[in-house]
């Protein structure tokens, strides 16, 4: 039995990339203002140092890390049989490992506010598996 393989290109990839780069700003950028508006997301919680969280770092966080992601997929997707399944797999363990990360990187953070952030590398992760995956259909 011959199992075809349907390897999609870069175009397509980047496409992919750019589509989920604009769903996960939207929805980013939605629970950004939603969360800020109610309080959750503050201005005395600094991600940076002295710099609270603003909606530029929403955008630079939601945008650059999904194009990274379409570029490493596309090169598990040509120097591999399984490329998706692969990235998938690296994929989740990044985003569990991220959910970590506005705990310990940044002092005193507020559990309602990490869970925000987490939410929101969820999203990025999710929108970028989505979109490839409907992109090799």
């Amino acid at each position: 039995m011959i199992i075809m393989i349907t390897k999609i290109n870069f175009k397509q990839i980047i496409t992919a990339g750019a589509i989920a780069s604009c769903v996960s700003l939207i929805f980013n950028s939605l629970l950004f203002f939603i969360f800020h508006s109610v309080g959750v997301i503050t201005d005395t919680v600094f991600v940076q140092p002295n710099e609270p969280l603003t909606i530029v770092l929403i955008i630079i966080s939601s945008i650059f890390p999904t194009l990274v992601g379409a570029c490493v997929f596309f090169l598990f997707e040509k120097f591999t049989n399984n490329g998706f399944k692969i990235f998938g797999i690296v994929a989740l363990i990044l985003m569990l490992l991220s959910l970590t990360s506005p705990f310990m990187a940044i002092k005193e953070m507020p559990v309602a506010y990490g869970v925000v952030l987490d939410v929101m590398h969820v999203v990025v992760a999710l929108s970028l598996l989505f979109f490839i995956k409907r992109a090799k259909k």
